[in-house]
Parts: C-alpha cells; structure tokens; sequence
C-alpha cells in the first residue's frame, strides 16, 4: 500500500521536465529504504512467531499448562492462520485431541476403561476451544448450586451417563480435514474402549459443521463407528454459511479492484481455509441426514420483540449465524430443529434451555443401527 499511494505520487512528479529527473532519485532512495524497513518488520514478526513456538516447546517438554491468555491467543492465531502453521509444522499449530478429564483419552488407557457405554463428545466452534463449554453464563444464576459449577458434559455425565469427551481441534484448517481426523480418531476411540455402545456428537458454530461432514465420510466409507453415533445436535452452526464470512469476502473483492487497497484485499485474502469454509458452510452437500441431526438456532430478538424484533431476528439472527443458515430448512431426513429467542452465539454454550433442549433429545433417541 506505501508503494503504491507513493508511487502515485513520483508518477506525477515524474512528469514535471524540471523536476522529472531528480524525483526518479528520490524515488529510487525511497523505494529502497521502505523494503528495508518492512522487511525488517517481516524478519521481527517471524523471529516473534518463532520465539512463541520455542516457548510452547519448552513448557511442553516442562509439563507446564499454558495459561488462560496464552491458550486463548494460540487459539486465536490458529484461527487465522491455523491452515498456515500447521503447513508450516509451526509448534503453535494445535493438533486434533479427544480429551477425557482433561487429558488426550487415546493416551491414557485407564481412561479409556472409565468410559461409560455412553459417550458424548462435545466439539467446540472458530477460535475456541474445550474451554468454551464451561464458561459462566447468567442465565444460569436461578439454577441450583450443582448446575451453576457445571457445564453441559459434566450435568449430562451426572443426569444421563454420558462420559463427556470433548474435542480440541485447529480451527483455521478446512472442516473436511478436521472430519477426516476425528472420523480417524472415533475409530480408534471406538477400538481402544469397546464398551462404548452410543455416540452423540454435539458440536457449536463450526464445530456442528466438522461433526456433520465426519458423519457423512464416514458413512459413505462404512466406518465401523457409524452405527453406533445416535445422533448429531449443532448449536448455532451455519449450515447454509456465516453472513460476515460472505460479507468478508465481498469486501476483499471490492478492495481489489483499487491499486491502493489491494494489498488489504490480499491481507484479507490470507486468512485460514477454515474461516473461509465458513462463507457456504454445508450449502447443498447433503440432502437428508444419515443420521439423527437436531439443530438448535439463536435470537437475538427476545420472546416479545415485536416488528423491531423481527426485523432484527431476520437481520442478525444470533448475532453471527442467522436462522435460516443454523436450521437449514433444505435437509430432510431425521431432523428436528428449535429456535431459542434471546439466546446469543455464544449464549448457545452456556444456556439452561439448550441444555434442556440436548437432555431431552438424548433421553429417546433413535437406537443406534446395528446395537
């Protein structure tokens, strides 16, 4: 962008007879002091990017946890460019893990035998992580003692059986990598703790989107694991895609079109596979569900929002995911849907009514094939 607004500028100068030659001079200087400069800024960000890898090594051979802010802006980074670090073979890059008290459960196999018969695996959204299940929520400040500690996993280990899995995965890779290793890893799971009779995948935002298209290639493969996955429930995932992804998109077509914006068109550009498998999300890929999918979709409006409300809902839906998009009214096939009024994006993580909804899906699903 410095190259081009100057460039502009000598452009005009240039063309002045008096002054024409002397503004190539300084043109030339120009040019070659501002790639100096960034590309000294360039070395200083991957010498920093370099250095943080170094240290996730270091507290990794230490056994040390990374702290909450430092796992939050790991998160953040592989949401952005995930795809990149992980090509990169970059430290910070997060590997796929099923976790079980916390701990990668195919690692650990007394862990692998206190698995319940039951077993729900939990799959977090863009940006997140296992985390994301157990934070406070108000809406939860009625509710008794027990409830208020808990998250959704823990009250549906305790309420129903199921042993609470959750999924940690790099959100900047494409959703069909994602799929493909946690197809891989249920096989494995499935393998290792041969108890385990039911499978039900709850996954948020994109998380509903890697449990759906693991689903169907494992299906379309034959996988072993299939049959036993009772059901498959999405919380505000963008089925049909993300309006600020489209949005994001438009905006760095109309920033091309300029020779000043066009390097923010291709800062934009760069960022991971998986944000941008978020503009379409599903869009027409499947056409019924193979297997029992329960999706839930948020307002923003509240119960009695009236035309303000509606105008609102229809605008914004959840705040990042619309109505239409999370309930994909095109699907056929076992699919239920509900709609909370006045349930944010990410109040979808933390809600009683989404647990109540969940609980009473799992009480009487459909049997599995084949148990």
């Amino acid at each position: 962008m410095h190259h081009a607004i100057a460039g502009k500028t000598f452009r005009v100068l240039k063309t002045i007879p008096v002054i024409a030659a002397p503004s190539g001079w300084v043109e030339s200087a120009h040019d070659t002091i501002t790639d100096a400069v960034y590309a000294g800024v360039r070395a200083g960000g991957s010498a920093l990017l370099a250095l943080a890898a170094g240290v996730e090594r270091s507290r990794a051979r230490a056994g040390a946890p990374p702290a909450s802010g430092e796992r939050g802006l790991r998160n953040a980074l592989n949401a952005a460019f995930g795809d990149r670090l992980d090509a990169a073979g970059n430290t910070l890059a997060i590997p796929l893990q099923l976790l079980f008290a916390g701990r990668p459960v195919l690692a650990d196999a007394a862990a692998l035998r206190s698995l319940s018969p039951r077993v729900a695996v939990w799959l977090h959204g863009l940006g997140c992580d296992e985390r994301s299940w157990s934070r406070p929520g108000p809406a939860w400040d009625d509710a008794d003692e027990a409830a208020q500690g808990a998250d959704y996993g823990a009250l549906l280990q305790a309420q129903e059986g199921f042993s609470a899995v959750y999924l940690r995965y790099n959100t900047g890779l494409a959703i069909t990598d994602n799929a493909t290793e946690l197809g891989t890893q249920l096989a494995q799971l499935l393998a290792a703790a041969p108890q385990v009779r039911e499978l039900a995948l709850i996954g948020h935002s994109m998380g509903g989107l890697v449990a759906r298209v693991a689903c169907e290639q494992a299906s379309a493969a034959q996988a072993a694991w299939v049959p036993r996955t009772s059901m498959i429930i999405c919380l505000g995932s963008p089925h049909q895609g993300a309006p600020l992804e489209k949005l994001g998109r438009l905006a760095s077509v109309a920033m091309g079109v300029s020779e000043v914006t066009r390097p923010l068109a291709r800062l934009a550009d760069s960022r991971s596979r998986g944000v941008k498998d978020l503009r379409h999300g599903l869009g027409a890929a499947a056409t019924s569900a193979a297997i029992p999918l329960r999706l839930v979709s948020g307002s923003l409006a509240g119960e009695s929002g009236g035309l303000a409300g509606r105008l609102v809902d229809r605008a914004l839906g959840d705040g990042l995911v619309r109505h239409p998009s999370a309930a994909d009214h095109g699907l056929g096939g076992d699919v239920q849907r509900a709609e909370l009024r006045g349930v944010g994006h990410m109040g979808l993580l933390r809600h009683p009514k989404v647990y109540a909804l969940i609980r009473d899906w799992l009480r009487q699903p459909r049997p599995p094939a084949g148990a």
